[in-house]
């Protein structure tokens, strides 16, 4: 009974109707638990064992008990989508997603007074590049994601709109969490891993549906998939690096494009299309994309193992700063963080991010150097 007294009228009224759905998201978020009586009290469905949970520093969700490949994990009506209306009427082109950042921005406006208060109150905003000053920027080295302020660009252009509070919420909360229908509520929460993929989201008549593509054990974090994207393009828009697979590119000061893939301690490097297209892949674990790296590198010539790894050599022996350097930076700049009675200011968490990644690229593009030497040592033997 003692639980029932911290419960509203409203959500009263839906554990009634609906039984234990909602007995295991107040354990850690309230504000879930409310979204999960919102979507339920407009038609939606929500699967009863899900809950929101940090994990490394990251909101996700996970399962509180083992789920079956195909279970329904969420039903939304197109009623509660921003965005799309119907499977007739979806979110196209770019005045398609102006509307949607523009409705988005006015209904985050009304507050409490919108009909989507319990969702647009409980999104997760990252913190993008594209709001980083010149000093955090120039921390990046270079390294920084082509087109930093590409959305604000398209934003002002293309929606002919002025970016205040509530439209920049709404443009990040857009670019960093909208699926190909718009704006999907409890979808976005779920995080992107191409590795660990489990759930996707489908289309029907009465709304989008999300379920499961591989069986997930009790305690374990749902995931969907972005797309293949670059870890630069990644970092721009979604603000965080992927675990794995990461894929790397860089560009030498003589004109040579690079790319490479990294699946943990094991490095692909030149992959080919048929290799990114395995990458997006459920139902397969790290062994097995690592297998499928080390037989690509083993269809590469040592042309081209030479060409990369002078390249990566070039490159890193061009940067400003070495690695062991820039952990010398972060450990003295987050000990003063810390130190700093009244702890860090946004741009001093900027320039922690700044060196952050550029500390991810580089101890990318050492290990794919080494790895591809070890290549190179390992045909050089071969061959005599």
């Amino acid at each position: 009974m003692m639980m029932f007294l911290s419960l509203t009228p409203f959500r009263l009224l839906v554990i009634a109707i609906y039984g234990a759905a909602l007995t295991t998201a107040d354990k850690t978020d309230v504000g879930f638990a409310n979204l999960v009586a919102w979507m339920i009290y407009h038609g939606g469905r929500v699967y009863h064992k899900l809950d929101v949970a940090t994990m490394n520093g990251i909101r996700g969700v996970v399962t509180l008990d083992n789920i079956e490949v195909g279970t329904e994990l969420l039903f939304c009506p197109w009623k509660l989508i921003i965005g799309s209306t119907s499977m007739e009427d979806q979110m196209q082109h770019s005045v398609g997603k102006c509307d949607v950042v523009k409705r988005m921005a006015e209904e985050i406006r009304l507050n409490e007074g919108s009909l989507w208060h319990p969702y647009l109150s409980h999104i997760d905003i990252p913190r993008l590049v594209a709001d980083w000053d010149e000093d955090s920027l120039n921390e990046l080295q270079n390294l920084d994601p082509q087109d930093t302020k590409r959305h604000i660009q398209w934003f002002r252009q293309s929606c002919e709109d002025e970016v205040d509070v509530a439209s920049m919420r709404s443009l990040v909360a857009f670019v960093s969490r909208a699926s190909e229908v718009g704006m999907v509520p409890i979808y976005d929460l779920l995080n992107h891993h191409n590795g660990k993929r489990n759930a996707k989201l489908t289309i029907s008549e009465h709304g989008v549906h999300l379920t499961t593509v591989t069986s997930v054990a009790a305690g374990e974090e749902l995931y969907l998939s972005y797309g293949i994207k670059t870890a630069p393009t990644m970092f721009r828009d979604y603000g965080f690096v992927e675990d794995w697979p990461v894929c790397w590119n860089f560009r030498t000061p003589v004109g040579d494009n690079f790319a490479f893939v990294l699946y943990r301690e094991v490095v692909a490097i030149n992959p080919t299309g048929d290799l990114l297209k395995q990458i997006w892949q459920s139902n397969k674990q790290l062994v097995e994309y690592q297998s499928d790296a080390k037989r690509h590198m083993d269809t590469l010539s040592m042309q081209e193992l030479h060409l990369f790894s002078l390249g990566a050599k070039n490159y890193l022996d061009g940067l400003p700063t070495t690695l062991e350097q820039d952990e010398l930076f972060i450990l003295e700049r987050k000990t003063k963080a810390i130190d700093s009675p009244s702890g860090s200011t946004q741009a001093e968490k900027d320039i922690i991010s700044a060196i952050d990644y550029r500390m991810l690229f580089k101890k990318a593009l050492i290990a794919a150097l080494e790895y591809t030497n070890t290549e190179i040592q390992s045909t050089a033997g071969q061959e005599l």
